[in-house]
């Protein structure tokens, strides 16, 4: 099979190629011949990684960017908080004894703010959950409705 291009529309097969536009794997200037077309002799001739390739490449990837910063921040919104100890020589953990402790900014986190500590961390594993669930809904429910709706 030979590949044919016509102006101003895709790529093609034929079986009787009539011009010059037809070439082949051996040879992508050469015209009529029956070998294969590899991606190699294809690329060659549509033209590599171009100025074009690269500028829609950085839009799609960029737009990546702002989801892998937002799934990153979970890191930090719910990180384990720092506790400080009430009075010195303190021997217990905040978990043991906590009147004893004090977490030191309740506006570090999520799990410092809402207390998510000792008994209660799982509920900090659990936003994560969350979170996770609901990027999974949201990206399924509104990627369909953008393939639908456009």
């Amino acid at each position: 099979s030979v590949l044919c291009v016509e102006r101003w529309t895709w790529l093609r097969m034929v079986q009787q190629p009539s011009d010059d536009s037809c070439w082949s794997a051996e040879d992508p200037k050469k015209a009529h011949s029956d070998e294969a077309v590899t991606i190699d002799a294809y690329f060659r001739r549509i033209g590599e990684f171009g100025r074009y390739q690269r500028s829609h490449y950085a839009v799609v990837a960029g737009a990546w960017v702002a989801c892998a910063w937002i799934t990153f921040s979970m890191v930090f919104v719910n990180a384990r908080p720092a506790w400080l100890a009430v009075a010195e020589g303190t021997t217990t953990t905040p978990c043991d004894d906590p009147d004893a402790w004090t977490i030191a900014d309740t506006a570090q986190s999520v799990g410092a703010e809402w207390r998510l500590v000792c008994a209660d961390g799982y509920r900090r594993a659990g936003l994560d959950s969350l979170y996770f669930l609901g990027f999974l809904i949201g990206a399924s429910a509104l990627g369909a409705a953008s393939d639908r709706y456009g």
